[in-house]
């Protein structure tokens, strides 16, 4: 029997000992949600969907996934490595995902030409990935910063625009209370996000 008090317990410690760097996120499969997450930076909370993909591929797979690398919020790179749970009955029932925040390494690699380059990253898992649309807006994100040449905290007008347009394109204007996130994301007024959804609009309407 999975013990997902321990789950909670070990998410607990382990980003207590890497504080405030990494964040341990516990879904429950069964449920869908996410059941704990000790040191949020991913903006999530407890209940949130898990918006996990069929887990059928990984089910023949090893009870250790990664490392891997993803973007987060705010332009962090993440290296993330998820550690599954299983019922008597070979079933996946929970995810232990920890994800270590090493914008700050990388950036000193790259001056230093490799330093504490760690574990080779292995490709996603996209059986974790498909269905989450926050990483889908992140690396619009991402892509909007490195052909801007702007960073993420100096987004201006234009690039958030930019950015909402691509999400459009991308289908993610469908999900619910994604303009709330995408307010809160770029720190600006739901009334500012209409407003520029307005005037895509009114550009696609003269194209």
């Amino acid at each position: 029997m999975v013990d997902i008090a321990f789950m909670n317990a070990a998410a607990e410690g382990f980003a207590a000992l890497l504080f405030p760097d990494l964040e341990a996120v516990v879904h429950d499969v069964r449920s869908g949600r996410i059941t704990h997450i000790a040191n949020s930076f991913s903006r999530r909370k407890v209940g949130d969907p898990s918006l996990l993909d069929d887990l059928g591929e990984l089910e023949q797979g090893a009870d250790v996934i990664g490392p891997y690398e993803k973007n987060g919020a705010n332009n962090r790179q993440l290296r993330s490595i998820s550690i599954a749970a299983r019922a008597d009955s070979g079933e996946i029932v929970a995810l232990l995902c920890l994800n270590f925040d090493v914008t700050a390494l990388s950036q000193v690699q790259k001056l230093l030409g490799g330093f504490a380059a760690g574990l080779k990253p292995q490709p996603r898992p996209q059986a974790l990935f498909n269905a989450d649309w926050r990483e889908k807006f992140n690396d619009i994100v991402e892509a909007v910063s490195v052909r801007q040449c702007v960073r993420r905290s100096d987004f201006g007008r234009a690039e958030i625009r930019q950015a909402l347009i691509e999400a459009k394109v991308s289908g993610l204007l469908d999900i619910r209370n994604f303009i709330d996130y995408f307010a809160e994301y770029f720190e600006i007024s739901r009334a500012t996000v209409y407003n520029y959804l307005k005037a895509i609009a009114v550009d696609d309407g003269n194209g």
